[in-house]
């Protein structure tokens, strides 16, 4: 008896940590029919930035077709609720015929946290409606703090291990102290885009867990990983190793390995399950220790001496003509108008000029504006692009700087589907977006038939911004060696033409091109390590420091190529702003 009251006991407690989905809304429209819907977080934390999977279930069984529309605000949330933080608001609909039951999974853009303060933290609101019952609204919030990484925790791992993990979560971490290690996820109901992961650090799960997700999912993971994601897989086989789990099958008796910008890495799972929270704390911040998150780098990594918002340059603001007009105005509004306009006598003529002038003023004023700073905008874009042949996608970092003059419009849509975030530069008078302001951004984010369609403060009028933007392209383009005596021989199926290469081959001999045409094969001529070495620092130290440390890592495997071109297509965003430059380093493996 008294080891079944135990055991009632331990599952009590238990029952509060197992919510791998966190129910945003249950609402029973009539209890008769049993006419309901369900809207669920599928996943245990909102990243600091990214997107939110989202599961709505509907029963509908009325005698009528009803019509769902869920409206989505993103926002900063501090532990005292100040309304100082960023909004990204969202709009999704779908339907439920009569009679019938139905589920629809969204992507929820989420606002980027640039709050860095006591208890700071990202919160999701919903509101939900329902044609012809009362509508009905729920929300989520997530502590965030930019020195600990956002994790995702397997729930046959969150469960027995939750508590003791975050009892070791320093105070330095988490000032409020409601900061979680991780949170939990059911591997049967993981997205299948790897958007809904592109904001977390670190994904842990068991070995069999990995077998229990949908293909789709894991495939999704994988893309992650691969856009600089740390898979951690606790496995109870000696045997278990990335082929065995077709993760590699390249990596034949491997328990770690470098995947494009990512890693992931095998350790044993104990047989009670239970992790040491020291051990576990060091194993998810060894993948990259100069950048103790992805939250770090869009606060701080762009915000000293970004080398694109150098090539950028200063804007410079002429404040002669300015105070020339409003030294004229002083002089017209005042003694002028008293004595000329509307001299003793006819004074009430000041109701009519005086507005006359200060319109006149206001006029000159925006003509000189729009004379100086001009309409749209320029910028400059650098890409980091890692080519997978043998999956056939290119994974994709953008860095983008552009200053505005006056704006037209502020609505565009990504060329491709992507992630895009503003990051924080240093504080200025042309700088909108910064860690901790008190001058709150809104934005929309909806999907559209191409990428995101976007609007709100992205990019706005006579300013200076940056973004960060995220893309897995499918492409058919790569590098092809010829196996050949002598010197190695590459043609090029890329859409575009490359400028300088440089290629190590199996012998670790270094060997380069100063173009290399589409379609063209092309001799290499010899080079050296030495040489490669100067041009790749070169090239990485245009871009901040986490996207340098993943050139400079990818720059010591063997069999890849390197190669810069300004032909690669971008991401598009804005139409209004001109990227005067468009620089690529491209690197993978060749084909052979």
């Amino acid at each position: 008896m008294s080891r079944l009251l135990i055991l009632a006991l331990i599952g009590l407690f238990a029952l509060p940590q197992a919510r791998a989905q966190h129910q945003l809304i249950r609402e029973v429209y009539d209890t008769k029919t049993n006419t309901w819907a369900q809207v669920t977080l599928l996943l245990g934390k909102l990243p600091a930035h990214g997107y939110a999977p989202v599961r709505i279930k509907i029963n509908n069984a009325s005698k009528t077709d009803r019509d769902l529309t869920l409206n989505f605000t993103s926002r900063d949330n501090t532990a005292y609720g100040n309304d100082t933080g960023s909004r990204m608001t969202s709009r999704f609909s779908c339907s439920c015929a009569a009679g019938s039951e139905e589920t629809y999974d969204f992507l929820v853009p989420l606002t980027t946290i640039f709050q860095t303060g006591y208890g700071s933290g990202s919160e999701l609101m919903l509101s939900l409606t329902c044609t012809g019952y009362r509508a009905s609204t729920g929300s989520v919030t997530t502590e965030t703090n930019d020195t600990w990484p956002s994790i995702l925790l397997s729930n046959e791992l969150f469960i027995p291990n939750a508590s003791s993990l975050n009892s070791h979560i320093s105070p330095a971490h988490s000032r409020s102290g409601d900061l979680e290690f991780a949170g939990d996820f059911d591997p049967k109901s993981m997205p299948t885009d790897w958007r809904a992961y592109i904001g977390h650090d670190t994904i842990m799960m068991t070995s069999h867990n990995w077998t229990q997700l949908d293909p789709g999912a894991r495939t999704a993971i994988l893309d992650w990983n691969r856009l600089g994601g740390h898979l951690i897989l606790y496995t109870s086989h000696a045997s278990d190793d990335l082929a065995t789990l077709n993760i590699d099958t390249q990596q034949l008796g491997k328990k770690s390995a470098t995947r494009s910008l990512g890693r992931v890495t095998l350790t044993p799972l104990p047989p009670s399950k239970r992790l040491d929270p020291a051990k576990t704390q060091k194993l998810v911040q060894s993948h990259n220790p100069r950048t103790k998150s992805l939250q770090a780098e869009l606060l701080h990594h762009y915000a000293k001496s970004w080398p694109l918002q150098i090539t950028l340059g200063e804007k410079s603001f002429n404040t002669t003509f300015f105070i020339l007009i409003l030294l004229a105005f002083g002089i017209l509004v005042g003694p002028v108008n008293l004595f000329v306009f509307a001299k003793a006598g006819k004074r009430h003529k000041l109701f009519i000029t005086t507005p006359i002038i200060s319109l006149g003023a206001s006029a000159i004023l925006i003509i000189i504006i729009m004379f100086q700073d001009g309409f749209g905008g320029r910028g400059h874009r650098l890409l980091l692009i890692e080519v997978q042949t043998d999956e056939h996608k290119a994974y994709i970092i953008q860095e983008q700087a552009a200053r505005t003059g006056v704006l037209l419009g502020n609505s565009f849509e990504t060329s491709e589907p992507a992630m895009i975030s503003p990051v924080a530069l240093d504080p200025s008078r042309w700088t909108r977006v910064v860690t901790n302001g008190s001058a709150p951004s809104s934005y929309t984010a909806n999907h559209g038939s191409k990428g995101l369609e976007a609007s709100g403060d992205w990019f706005q009028s006579r300013s200076i911004h940056g973004h960060i933007l995220k893309s897995v392209r499918p492409t058919r383009g790569g590098i092809a060696l010829t196996p050949r005596a002598g010197a190695p021989q590459l043609t090029s199926s890329f859409d575009f033409d490359l400028g300088t290469l440089f290629y190590r081959a199996k012998d670790s001999t270094w060997w380069k091109s100063d173009t290399l045409i589409k379609g063209d094969a092309t001799t290499l001529t010899p080079s050296s390590a030495t040489e490669f070495d100067r041009w790749v620092k070169t090239q990485s130290d245009r871009f901040t420091s986490a996207n340098a440390a993943h050139i400079n890592n990818l720059s010591n495997e063997p069999e890849r190529f390197f190669a810069l071109t300004e032909n690669a297509p971008g991401i598009d965003t804005a139409n209004a702003i001109q990227w005067l430059t468009t620089t690529a380093v491209i690197t993978g493996t060749v084909r052979r």
